[in-house]
């Protein structure tokens, strides 16, 4: 199964998320748009595990959240991966509560070396990807620039309560998510 470790917006800052995606969506502009049910932050990527790696990435998702407490986040400002001229990703970024996700993640990597994955090979960076650009071509930093800041918007915050572990399904209409397990944070 394709696993990965995410933490997930309550449905009015994914209303706030997708809004976002309705301003920026043109017909034909070559964006796979991330339906609004499925807007997440990743923090670790798994891949295609069997029944024992859903069991330790489990384990360490607990393990990893018991170590944090609850803390507050905001929806931030829009972006692009690698830039706004060569983008492939399309994100929103945190307003406010980064370094508690940040010292999440660290703690998920930890506890899942120890439980035998891989590194993941590159720093964690939280955001929110909102699309990928199937064609690339145009600069995005115009339409990312215009977008009205998420900053300070009542439904922009949320409380960042669990780790989730997803199964993720592809398929032609898009990725299908079930959640498989929560680890609550302290």
């Amino acid at each position: 199964m394709r696993v990965f470790l995410a933490v997930f917006p309550p449905a009015v800052a994914q209303d706030l998320a997708f809004g976002v995606i309705e301003g920026l969506r043109r017909p034909g502009d070559g964006v796979s748009w991330v339906k609004r049910d499925n807007l997440h932050y990743t923090l670790r990527f798994l891949g295609e595990i069997g029944e024992d790696g859903l069991r330790r990435a489990t384990e360490a998702a607990r393990e990893a959240a018991s170590g944090v407490p609850v803390f507050d986040v905001a929806l931030g400002a829009c972006g692009a991966f690698p830039t706004a001229k060569r983008a492939r990703v399309l994100w929103l970024g945190l307003a406010a509560g980064e370094e508690p996700l940040l010292e999440l993640a660290r703690r998920l990597e930890t506890a899942l070396a120890r439980r035998g994955f891989a590194p993941e090979g590159r720093d964690f960076s939280a955001h929110l990807t909102i699309g990928r650009v199937r064609e690339p071509g145009p600069d995005w930093g115009p339409r990312l620039a215009a977008v009205k800041s998420l900053e300070g918007g009542r439904d922009a915050g949320f409380r960042v309560a669990a780790l989730s572990v997803v199964k993720s399904t592809l398929s032609p209409k898009g990725s299908i998510y079930e959640l498989l397990a929560e680890a609550p944070l302290r």
